[in-house]
C-alpha cells in the first residue's frame, strides 16, 4: 500500500471530493449505525520535519498495513491551513503543531483536537538536543541578544516560537525585547554567519551545520528550557472525533507502532532513515547525521503544554482572538489514544 503524495490536480480533486464528503456527514445525514467500520483511507495534512517522523515511516515498517489502512499525505507549509483544512473536514488528521490558529478556531466552536504526541527533545544522556536558540559567534548569552535581531520559522502563534519563547525566558528575555526576524530554517545558518540575524531558533539538521560552519552556537540548554513540553502532535477534526472515531483508532494504532520501532538511536537504522529521507526529500546524511528525536510508544499528550502556549501567546496583542485561557479538555482528546495503545 503506497503512500500516495498530493500533487496540485490530486489536491484539487481531493477539496471537491472532500466537499461532497461533507455535504454527505451534514446534520441532514445520520452518523454511521454502532458497529458500522469507518473509512480505511484517510487524508492526513502534514508539515515537514524528523520530530513527526513516525508518522512518516509507518506505512514502510507495515503499520498502517497491520491495521488496514491507506494514508494519502497532503503538504501543508502554513499551519494556519492546516487547521482551515481539518475544520472543514478537506482533511481528516493534521500531524503538526498546536498553535495559535487552532486554538483560535478552538474558541469560535470547531471540534478540533489534539489526540497524540510525536516527537520530544528529552533524549538520553549526553546526546544535545536537536533544535535550539543559536547565537552568533559574538553574542555569548541570550540577555546579550537584548534588542537585536533573532530569526524564527512564522510568527509568534506557531509551536516553534512557542520554543523560541521558552528559549529567550531561560535568559529572561520575552518576544519585547528582540527584534524577531521571520526566515525560513534553510536561511538561518547564513543569516548568522553574514549578520543577518545576531540569533536564530535551530532545527537539526541546521544545528549541527551552524556549529560545523563556525556560523553559531547553542545559548541554551533545550532540555532544561523545554522541559517536558511536547509540540508535535497529531490532531483531529469533527470525521474522526466524532462519527469514525473506530479509524482514528486504528490510525493512532499505526503511528504508535512505528514510534515503537524508533526506540534507542534510530538514526543508525536504514529501515527507517531510508524512507524517512525519501518522504521528506532530503538527503539520509542529514537525517543520520543530525539531532535525535525521542519518540514515546504510548504518544501521552501534555495538556499543560496548551495552558503555557495560550499565556504566552496572550502576551502578544493581536495573537489570540480571546482573553481567557481554554481548559486542556477543551484541546486534548486522550480516549482515543488509550484505547488505540492502552493507557
Amino acid at each position: 500500500m503506497p503512500v500516495r503524495p498530493f500533487g496540485r490536480a490530486a489536491g484539487m480533486v481531493l477539496a471537491a471530493v472532500a466537499a461532497l464528503a461533507l455535504t454527505a456527514c451534514s446534520s441532514d445525514d445520520p452518523s454511521p449505525a454502532p458497529g458500522e467500520p469507518g473509512p480505511t483511507t484517510l487524508n492526513v495534512g502534514y508539515i515537514s520535519g524528523a520530530s513527526l517522523a513516525p508518522a512518516f515511516v509507518a506505512e514502510a515498517l507495515g503499520c498502517h498495513a497491520q491495521q488496514g489502512l491507506t494514508v494519502n499525505f497532503q503538504l501543508i507549509s502554513n499551519p494556519a491551513d492546516a487547521i482551515a483544512l481539518l475544520s472543514t473536514g478537506k482533511i481528516d488528521a493534521y500531524v503538526g503543531s498546536p498553535s495559535a490558529a487552532m486554538f483560535n478556531q478552538v474558541q469560535r466552536g470547531a471540534n478540533l483536537k489534539l489526540v497524540a504526541s510525536l516527537g520530544s527533545v528529552n533524549v538520553p544522556g549526553d546526546e544535545p538536543a536537536p533544535s535550539g536558540l543559536f547565537g552568533a559567534k559574538h553574542i555569548a548569552t541570550v540577555q546579550d541578544l537584548r534588542g537585536k535581531r533573532v530569526a524564527v520559522l512564522g510568527s509568534v502563534g506557531t509551536a516553534t516560537s512557542y520554543l523560541l519563547g521558552k528559549s529567550l525566558e531561560a535568559g529572561g528575555l520575552t518576544f519585547a525585547d528582540v527584534q524577531l526576524v521571520s526566515l525560513a530554517v534553510g536561511d538561518m545558518v547564513a543569516a548568522l554567519a553574514n549578520g543577518g540575524v545576531e540569533g536564530a531558533m535551530l532545527i537539526a539538521p541546521y544545528t549541527q551545520q551552524a556549529i560545523d560552519s563556525g556560523a553559531g552556537h547553542a545559548l541554551v540548554d533545550s532540555k532544561k528550557a523545554y522541559g517536558t513540553s511536547t509540540t508535535s502532535a497529531i490532531m483531529f477534526g469533527p470525521r474522526l472525533l466524532e462519527q469514525y472515531r473506530d479509524s482514528g483508532q486504528k490510525y493512532l494504532a499505526a503511528v504508535a507502532c512505528a514510534a515503537a520501532k524508533m526506540q534507542g538511536d534510530w538514526r543508525k537504522d536504514a529501515s527507517i532513515i531510508t524512507p524517512l529521507a525519501a518522504f521528506l526529500k532530503v538527503p539520509e546524511t542529514s537525517l543520520s547525521g543530525g539531532g535525535l528525536y525521542a519518540f514515546d510508544p504510548k504518544m501521552v499528550v501534555n495538556a499543560e503544554t496548551m495552558t503555557d502556549m495560550q499565556k504566552m501567546f496572550l502576551a502578544v496583542p493581536g495573537t489570540l482572538t480571546y482573553t481567557d485561557i481554554i481548559p486542556a479538555d477543551k484541546l486534548v482528546d486522550d480516549a482515543i489514544r488509550v484505547a488505540a495503545v492502552g493507557a
